[in-house]
């Protein structure tokens, strides 16, 4: 019976080394479990940081291709764009111009206006041209009145040459169109009367014309007809540059 006891308690002792040497050795693959557990979450990290990178990479390609179309649609629509645009703008002959200038007809440029006084004397004569004694009248008056000038645009000349790309204009001289005294404007100062010569309607209407004529002989000798031809040029050069397809596509020249 002692015998068995002993035995009994050698396998137990037998045992227990045994439990002890695997219970160590269980401890000591925990610290390479641990690695294996932290390198498998490091090779899950890469790989889904290597994946978001190249669906960046890719949305990234995506986009430049995107943007690479809509500049050759951009490109393309210019380009379509300004064939409208040439394939709209009209031919230029001088016969369009003519029709354009047409509805102008007569172009005042320049006017003057003035203020005058004056006074008409005359006697009446016998048959060798003596003056009569005591024969005298007279008329004073003032007035204002407004003298025009411009060109008649229907005497315009037009060439135009695609070669040279020119387009030459011709004026007519300018003219005086208008030259006005208004009847409310006339002041009459003083009229006399001679002996068997009265101030008639007829010495009133000639005195207003001598007058109106007089003043346009001023007029053009302060350079109205010379403002005229230049402001006639400027406004013509303006009009011509409004017609499509003038500005910037035909040099104007005038003569």
């Amino acid at each position: 019976m002692e015998l068995d006891f002993k035995d009994s308690a050698g396998e137990r002792k037998e045992k227990t080394q045994v439990f002890m040497v695997q219970r160590q050795k269980r401890r000591g693959l925990i610290p390479w479990l641990v690695i294996l557990v932290l390198l498998i979450a490091v090779a899950a990290l890469l790989k889904t940081s290597f994946a978001a990178h190249a669906r960046q990479k890719e949305m990234e390609e995506d986009l430049a291709r995107q943007h690479e179309l809509l500049e050759k649609m951009n490109t393309r629509l210019r380009e379509a764009e300004e064939a409208s645009e040439r394939n709209s703008v009209p031919v230029i002959t001088s016969e369009t111009i003519k029709d354009q200038l047409g509805s102008l007809q007569q172009l005042v440029t320049q006017e003057y206006i003035y203020t005058n006084a004056d006074k008409s004397e005359s006697y009446a004569q016998w048959g060798n041209g003596w003056k009569l004694p005591f024969s005298g009248k007279s008329i004073l008056i003032t007035y204002d009145g407004t003298i025009k000038a411009g060109i008649d645009l229907s005497k315009t000349q037009i060439d135009v040459n695609e070669d040279s790309r020119t387009i030459t204009v011709i004026l007519p001289v300018s003219t005086v169109t208008d030259n006005n005294i208004p009847q409310e404007s006339i002041e009459v100062v003083e009229v006399k009367n001679g002996l068997f010569n009265e101030v008639t309607l007829e010495d009133y209407n000639a005195f207003i014309s001598d007058q109106k004529t007089a003043m346009e002989k001023k007029a053009i000798a302060s350079g109205l007809l010379t403002k005229a031809n230049q402001q006639a040029e400027a406004t013509l050069r303006t009009f011509l540059s409004l017609i499509p397809g003038v500005a910037g596509q035909y040099k104007i020249v005038f003569k």
